[in-house]
């Protein structure tokens, strides 16, 4: 500081005191204070030279920097590049504090380390757009434009029914969206998110079997691959449901449900009814149809509501019927079963007329009877046992066989239908099999033969045509 600048009276003083000092000790003065000019900002150049920060992100040491920019840069880029990739602001809530040090070059964090320690250490986040299901986000994307966009296109892209007019469609949950901060790997495109909410999750249901139903209508109904269908119930035949059957269905449970309201005019069966009446001709168990029943059809002005494509009610708001259905008529026995036991007497396997007799005929011998009948005739155990064969064998075609015991067994054969399996203990006069003509045959007929102790004896010792 210039001396002038000093008050008046310190100036005084500080004159006063130089004269009276030597001209020796003026000049050591005077070269004190040149040293200390050169030595001072050497210190402070060397001083400030090895000045650095250890930066920190909450709390932890992420590096050291001789200048705070030479971090920050590394965040303003990130931040720059993280708007650019998704159109929108990006944030951070951790604490990054910079803390005095003193370094030498060599133990400064290089610009690759410290990118690396930034990545590994901070949580960049973006503004985004959730859609939320009942208050739960189930995906996030960049902007609110695309979630508007996909929760538009899942109404849109629903197709209705044939001929039907969709009244409403809405969704079946709380659908929202909502500004959140996420992680740049928790953002979806338009694409990824549409697949996400229309295949969502697998769900098991049960489907009980209706009258008329098979696999493949069942699988129709549900949007399911036969096989797929097939595969859920590894217990299941096919191609013998039974009625209220359940059928397993492991169908997509997409995370919204697209309900709609549809009206449309449908031509419908009406399902006859079953009356039972009981009858001592048949044994307690078996029945027998004395009057066919038939569907009726009406049509039908309906209000249906369905979700994500299933029909789950719907209102009649007109009907007509077209024809009134006929009541089945089933006749339902009351006799009792005989023992399954072989009585030791036989009776006829079935209706028709004998064709040809027991013996040789055409330098060959016939070792049963033939009894002609229409294909289809019902074919009854002549006694009761236990089956030993059902199934194909050569000229026989579809035969059955019968154990009674005592030595005796009875063969029937040329059978169109089987409808007994080995093993199984049959009574006198229940149904084994229907009158055909597979096997070596010159026509519809029932081979029937009677064997003693494997060898076979006329059938007409036992039993009259």
């Amino acid at each position: 500081m210039p001396i002038r600048k000093f008050p008046e009276q310190i100036q005084r003083q500080m004159i006063s005191f130089y004269k009276k000092l030597s001209r020796r000790n003026r000049k050591r003065i005077m070269i004190g204070m040149l040293a200390l000019l050169v030595i001072v900002p050497i210190i402070t150049v060397i001083y400030h030279q090895n000045q650095a920060f250890t930066v920190k992100v909450d709390g932890k040491v992420v590096g050291v920097v001789r200048k705070k920019e030479d971090f920050s840069s590394i965040i303003e880029r990130i931040e720059r590049n993280l708007h650019n990739a998704y159109n929108t602001e990006v944030v951070f809530n951790q604490n990054i504090t910079y803390e005095k040090t003193r370094a030498k070059d060599e133990a400064l964090t290089d610009q690759s380390t410290l990118q690396k320690s930034v990545q590994a250490f901070m949580n960049f986040k973006v503004k985004a757009h959730g859609i939320k299901v009942n208050d739960q986000v189930i995906a996030v994307l960049a902007t609110q434009e695309e979630a508007e966009r996909v929760l538009a296109d899942l109404k849109k892209n629903y197709t209705p029914a044939e001929g039907a007019s969709v009244e409403k469609i809405y969704f079946g949950e709380n659908v929202t969206i909502e500004e959140v901060s996420t992680e740049t790997k928790e953002l979806k495109n338009y694409e990824d998110t549409m697949k996400l909410i229309q295949q969502g999750t697998e769900e098991v249901k049960i489907h009980q079997v209706e009258k008329g139903e098979s696999f493949w209508s069942i699988a129709k109904k549900y949007d399911l691959k036969v096989d797929d269908l097939i595969k859920a119930n590894p217990g299941i035949n096919p191609d013998k449901l039974q009625l209220k059957q359940e059928v397993s269905l492991v169908v997509p449970k997409p995370l919204i449900t697209i309900a709609t309201i549809e009206k449309t005019r449908l031509d419908e069966k009406i399902p006859f009814d079953v009356e039972f009446e009981e009858t001592a001709v048949l044994f307690k168990g078996e029945t027998r149809i004395k009057v066919e029943g038939k569907d009726g059809r009406r049509q039908i002005l309906a209000e249906i509501v369905k979700q994500n494509g299933i029909e789950v009610s719907r209102n009649i708001l007109e009907e007509n019927i077209l024809e009134d259905p006929k009541k089945q008529i089933v006749l339902k026995g009351t006799k009792d079963v005989p023992p399954k036991v072989g009585t030791g007497t036989f009776s006829n396997p079935t209706r028709g007329s004998l064709s040809s007799r027991f013996g040789w005929r055409w330098g060959s011998k016939h070792e049963g009877i033939d009894i002609a009948a229409k294909i289809g005739t019902a074919v009854h155990a002549a006694d009761g046992g236990k089956v030993t064969f059902a199934g194909t064998r050569g000229n026989y075609g579809k035969l059955v066989i019968i154990d009674h015991g005592g030595g005796y067994q009875t063969y029937y054969a040329h059978n169109s239908k089987i409808v007994v399996s080995t093993g199984t203990k049959v009574h006198k006069g229940q149904k084994i099999a229907e009158v055909g003509n597979t096997g070596r045959t010159t026509g519809p007929h029932l081979h029937f033969e009677v064997r003693k102790n494997g060898t076979p004896v006329n059938p007409l010792n036992y039993v009259k045509y």
